[in-house]
């Protein structure tokens, strides 16, 4: 019987260099009622967030039940950092306590620590780990905040529906935080500045969306002697709508197929801003 088990082996596996020293969580049954949310980076409860606890609660079992992390904080209470939907689950089907490990951190290392946790090992929005990272004071969400805001615009904290977007608001985190760790925040800047003050990114929303800032935004990083003045009204000449019905019919030609919308549109707007900055032409 024994043989189908396996033991715990680190035999031949190299030590990291520098071992944590920090002291034990404690893990005991924390009562519901002591537990509070830190919004500074936690995640909002949208409508999104209750189909996920109320699917959690129909079918809540300890077996599948991990227990939460959290910190202690004043007043006898305890900041949530991991587990906020499995604890309203609990909560939902009238469970008044849940199984937890105590941890002693500042919120600065809450907010850390929710960030390693939920970028790490689950499927968060990247909105989310941002929000948690800033709250940490990490370099990357520092820089990448301080990028944008130079634009005067705001990288986003919290998701929002299209509705209730606005212009100057950039959700598209990822891309973001990759061009600018690539080096590229200057660009970056220039790009969301040169998008800001033009007629289009002023007034529609629909400037500020993932699908027009990625391609936008790594065009300028294409042509690096690009400036705010010509950049505005190469923005303002842009017919997206007939681009992207180019972009959509050529990758229905043969050798085109495989590559994604989002590609091709990034090539075309490189070269249409190549040549408006080498020529003065208005985008054909």
């Amino acid at each position: 019987m024994m043989s189908i088990y396996r033991p715990i082996d680190i035999t031949g596996q190299p030590m990291p260099d520098e071992l944590p020293i920090e002291d034990r969580p404690e893990v005991t049954w924390i009562p519901i009622e002591r537990l509070v949310i830190d919004d500074r980076y936690q995640r909002p409860l949208l409508e999104a967030n209750w189909e996920i606890i109320h699917k959690i609660a129909r079918s809540f079992t300890w077996k599948r039940f991990s227990p939460v992390m959290v910190a202690p904080i004043e007043s006898d209470l305890f900041a949530l950092i991991d587990g906020q939907h499995r604890t309203h689950a609990a909560a939902l089907v009238g469970h008044t306590a849940v199984p937890g490990a105590i941890n002693h951190l500042d919120p600065a290392a809450q907010a850390a620590a929710f960030a390693g946790i939920n970028g790490e090992m689950t499927r968060v929005h990247p909105i989310q780990v941002f929000k948690a990272a800033l709250a940490a004071g990490e370099a990357w969400a520092v820089e990448c905040q301080q990028v944008v805001a130079a634009a005067g615009c705001h990288l986003m904290t919290v998701q929002a529906s299209s509705e209730k977007r606005q212009v100057r608001q950039v959700y598209a985190v990822s891309a973001i935080r990759q061009m600018v760790e690539a080096g590229h925040g200057k660009a970056v800047t220039l790009a969301l500045t040169a998008l800001s003050r033009s007629t289009f990114g002023s007034q529609f929303v629909e400037a500020w969306t993932n699908e027009t800032l990625k391609p936008l935004i790594a065009a300028v990083i294409a042509t690096p002697k690009v400036r705010l003045g010509t950049l505005i009204p190469f923005i303002d000449h842009l017919d997206l709508a007939r681009i992207n019905g180019d972009v959509a019919r050529l990758r229905m030609q043969p050798g085109y197929s495989q590559r994604s919308q989002m590609a091709l549109l990034t090539e075309t707007l490189t070269a249409m801003l190549q040549r408006w900055h080498r020529e003065g032409g208005i985008p054909s």
